[in-house]
């Protein structure tokens, strides 16, 4: 990744609001939940995210200072992380134990550049990971989303980075932890990887593969603490596969009755499979009416997601319009019969 900072420096210029865009999804990004998740009731509806990656960290933190460390109830493994947490020092004392261990250093680097507020910290602290443990992954997709490259060559470059990760991990790891990868803080910079892969390649049209990418990371992580299942729906409706749009939605019920995605979709699969999509075209609009503009094309797409949304509201819509905008995108005779029944112009 290193070899092509300079290349990456002098483009900058000539491509600010691309890298900008980019590097703007990237520090937004959730680790925990799904993109864009509901907000807490006491903050705005695009509050900044000053540190996304806060709970990350700690748990990462609580994790070294235990491993190794053997107890003998659940009550011991309580007081020992009350013990922990109680003096406020969590990270000092971690940061104390993992001095010496470079691959702990470069990770705490690529939380750092993910958070920087500026291109020119980011590129800095990714490469000084880099040169820690070139095998960071976080750092390495970090380098990938800024880079001012044809689409086809991020891709390129991302799928390595998300072999060298597998490889890295290896087979028994991946059979150890299947199903729920997410739970296991290791495993994150490398399914935020995966994810970055299938956003690429839907967004270059590669639809089938992307679907794939994201099938299986609902293999790996069955709580979808990421997300995928959205646009992965997107997807599945974007190439008329009505039928595992309608299993995956089944895997996740009552979701339309509160989450305008899945409302949405629902419009889109009935009208797709030929049935009357009035009933859940009514359904839709009260869970989320501000989505209607961007889903008929009476209004243009967000370029970006918000850091939070919440639910109903203009907000959620956004991220309805970009989570499924391939599915949209691919169907211009559902949009055109949208405007028909439209409440908009």
């Amino acid at each position: 990744m290193a070899l092509y900072t300079a290349s990456l420096m002098s483009a900058r210029r000539r491509d600010l609001h691309k890298l900008k865009l980019r590097r703007d999804r990237i520090r937004r990004e959730k680790h925990s939940q799904r993109p864009g998740t509901s907000a807490p009731p006491d903050l705005g509806p695009d509050p900044v995210i000053q540190h996304p990656f806060a709970s990350e960290r700690a748990m990462r933190e609580i994790h070294a200072l235990m491993e190794g460390q053997k107890f003998e109830s659940v009550e011991e493994i309580n007081a020992r992380l009350q013990e922990l947490t109680a003096g406020g020092r969590l990270s000092e004392m971690a940061q104390a134990w993992k001095q010496d261990d470079p691959k702990w250093r470069a990770q705490e680097l690529a939380y750092d550049a993910l958070e920087a507020d500026s291109l020119i910290e980011a590129l800095q602290l990714a490469n000084q990971a880099l040169s820690l443990d070139p095998d960071c992954t976080d750092a390495q997709r970090l380098m990938v989303s800024l880079l001012p490259a044809p689409l086809d060559n991020r891709i390129h470059l991302i799928r390595e980075v998300v072999e060298k990760a597998e490889r890295n991990l290896g087979e028994s790891f991946f059979e150890q932890h299947m199903g729920h990868f997410w739970g296991t803080i290791s495993t994150r910079p490398y399914m935020r990887a995966k994810q970055h892969l299938g956003e690429l390649l839907a967004e270059a049209g590669h639809l089938e593969e992307a679907a794939a990418i994201f099938e299986r990371m609902l293999e790996l992580n069955t709580n979808d603490n990421q997300g995928i299942r959205y646009p992965l729906l997107g997807l599945y409706l974007a190439s008329t596969q009505l039928e595992p749009a309608r299993r995956l939605m089944s895997r996740y019920p009552g979701e339309e009755k509160f989450m305008g995605s899945f409302a949405w979709a629902r419009v889109l699969e009935r009208w797709l499979s030929g049935e009357s999509a009035e009933a859940a075209l009514a359904r839709a609009r009260k869970v989320n009416p501000f989505a209607e503009p961007y889903i008929s094309g009476a209004r243009e797409f967000p370029r970006e997601a918000p850091a939070y949304f919440r639910p109903g509201e203009e907000s959620e819509a956004r991220v309805c319009a970009r989570e499924l905008a391939p599915a949209w995108q691919r169907h211009p005779a559902f949009r055109q019969w949208l405007r028909a029944h439209g409440n908009v112009p």
